[in-house]
């Protein structure tokens, strides 16, 4: 999975420090984009700032405060160019409303988040194992 794009939708600073901070340990050479809240994920995806390469991945805290997590993977599943994105929830809270909606939106994996470094390289250390070992489509978009 080199060279793809992981959008990142967190507004914990701490987190996307620590998030940074392992793709770096581990040598993850996907580009990470980094969003707030679903709105400015949103216009990454389709609106005004649109990447330039629709992500293979994205990363999303569905229970943080000002992050609409649930309404953002509704759009995404059912925009065409959008639903075949790979989706994981990477939360601290324990919320089963969320949780079900999000499974019930095909999401590839519910997860809680680690709480420190090494806990979060070693997270992602097997995220990326598993990124590396599943097809992507090669279409671009």
């Amino acid at each position: 999975m080199t060279k793809s794009s992981i959008l990142l939708v967190d507004n914990c600073t701490i987190d996307v420090e620590n998030v940074k901070k392992a793709f770096s340990e581990i040598g993850i050479k996907s580009t990470l984009h980094f969003a707030q809240n679903d709105a400015e994920a949103w216009l990454m995806l389709q609106g005004d700032n649109k990447l330039s390469s629709t992500p293979k991945i994205i990363l999303i805290d569905i229970n943080e405060e000002s992050v609409n997590g649930i309404q953002l993977l509704n759009k995404i599943r059912n925009h065409p160019n959008l639903k075949s994105i790979l989706v994981f929830v990477i939360t601290r809270a324990d919320n089963d409303v969320n949780k079900v909606a999000a499974l019930n939106l095909n999401i590839a994996g519910y997860m809680h988040k680690p709480f420190e470094g090494k806990n979060t390289t070693d997270f992602f250390s097997i995220l990326n194992d598993y990124w590396n070992i599943i097809e992507f489509s090669s279409e671009k978009k």
